[in-house]
């Protein structure tokens, strides 16, 4: 059983939400410690274990410490007979960051997913819109097609999504993105829920963003949706020749729309102004995906994150494959 220390370099749920990925495709149990350790509230948080759980139940895994504030977990997997999960987040968790595992573990097995509860927009992890709009693009380019249909948004505190996700099993073709190619297109989609239409939210935030990229020509998307609580958010989205850029910010109560609105344009321009071929948040999660493909892929960074960082030292524990880091690119060589 592999023995993986959940503490090391970035140290968070990441670790372990890729671990069972990992875990189920290759066939190798592991027991994970010290899971969250230098977080806040170390150990699980709701969405950790429904990920755990949602995991378990695809492949009937015996299973040791799944419970909410657990900071250890043992899971042996077995072979896959369930592939349609229901998945319920009481809280308002990140659901792209369940989808996180799920996603790999599709790759493999034709999936239909239904998730019920939590969030669409939140802190600290990707959005729902950034996984539609930049990351599955750039998974189409490697022959996997996922569907993901957002039926409810949710935002912190109540959460209340509703999403579902339908995953055909695929050979993985390598991603060879050196360059980025002809910029087609930039779009900003920012949300709301309805009760922030009178104040005119998403048309705050997309116009605030909009000022300050006066030099692209940007299509913009103002959507209110429904939601049990009210919030925000909003994505800027680059659509190049060869691949797809994006940033999202989540609106929070204490920030005006016109203060998310502008920390996503100057976000958006970072990402940009780097010359990568994907953004410092594509980068750590495509990475499973090029270790899984067949053949060697690489791609141009903002920079290495602790992220990428970790998720590279946990691939390397469950896959024979190669990392290289050389002047901001990637190589990844699978064998």
């Amino acid at each position: 059983m592999l023995e993986i220390q959940g503490d090391y370099l970035e140290g968070g749920g990441a670790i372990m939400r890729l671990a069972l990925a990992l875990s189920i495709l290759a066939k190798k149990p592991f027991a994970i410690t010290n899971i969250r350790k230098g977080r806040k509230e170390p150990g699980l948080k709701e969405q950790h274990l429904q990920t755990v759980r949602a995991a378990a139940k695809l492949c009937n895994a015996r299973i040791e410490g799944d419970e909410l504030h657990s900071t250890q977990l043992s899971f042996s997997p077995r072979k896959i007979t369930n592939t349609n999960l229901e998945v319920n987040i009481s809280t308002a968790g990140s659901t792209a960051l369940v989808l996180q595992s799920l996603l790999i573990i599709g790759t493999k097995y034709n999936l239909n997913i239904h998730i019920l509860g939590g969030g669409t927009f939140n802190l600290h992890a990707p959005s729902l819109i950034y996984m539609q709009k930049t990351l599955l693009p750039v998974l189409e380019r490697m022959n996997y097609k996922p569907s993901i249909e957002v039926v409810n948004n949710g935002f912190y505190p109540k959460g209340g999504a509703e999403l579902k996700i339908k995953t055909r099993k695929t050979n993985l073709e390598p991603l060879e993105l050196k360059e980025r190619g002809k910029l087609n297109s930039v779009s900003c989609y920012s949300f709301a829920s309805t009760h922030l239409k009178e104040r005119k939210v998403a048309e705050r935030q997309s116009e605030t963003a909009r000022k300050l990229l006066e030099e692209y020509e940007i299509n913009i998307c103002n959507k209110y949706v429904q939601s049990p609580c009210p919030g925000s958010g909003i994505l800027l989205a680059a659509g190049f020749e060869n691949t797809f850029l994006g940033f999202d910010v989540p609106g929070e109560k204490q920030k005006t729309a016109e203060m998310v609105g502008e920390e996503a344009a100057l976000g958006f321009k970072t990402q940009i102004d780097s010359g990568a071929t994907v953004d410092e948040f594509m980068a750590d999660q495509i990475l499973p995906y090029l270790a899984l493909a067949k053949g060697k892929s690489q791609i141009k960074i903002p920079h290495l994150t602790r992220h990428a960082e970790t998720n590279i030292w946990l691939i390397k524990q469950f896959l024979n494959v190669d990392f290289q880091v050389k002047d901001r690119i990637i190589y990844v060589n699978p064998k």
